[in-house]
């Protein structure tokens, strides 16, 4: 999602009241934040992003899968 400092605050409010919303991540570049959104329905899933789309544009991308996670080195 891409918003302003002035609608951060709330965007991250009603994420964290959205039951389907399990992950938040504040990035950096074009986006603002990253959301990690489960839902079972695809009528669901565009209830969320239009709710949170009140506080600017948000983009979608499904997970097709998921791939083992690597350790980080051990540090010297």
């Amino acid at each position: 999602m891409r918003t302003t400092h002035a609608q951060l605050s709330p965007a991250l409010s009603l994420a964290a009241r959205t039951p389907e919303v399990v992950s938040t991540l504040r990035v950096t570049g074009e986006d603002c934040l990253l959301f990690d959104v489960h839902c079972s329905h695809a009528e669901r899933l565009e209830q969320v992003v239009d709710s949170l789309a009140r506080f600017g544009p948000v983009t979608t991308s499904l997970v097709l899968r998921s791939y083992p996670r690597k350790s980080l080195p051990e540090a010297p």
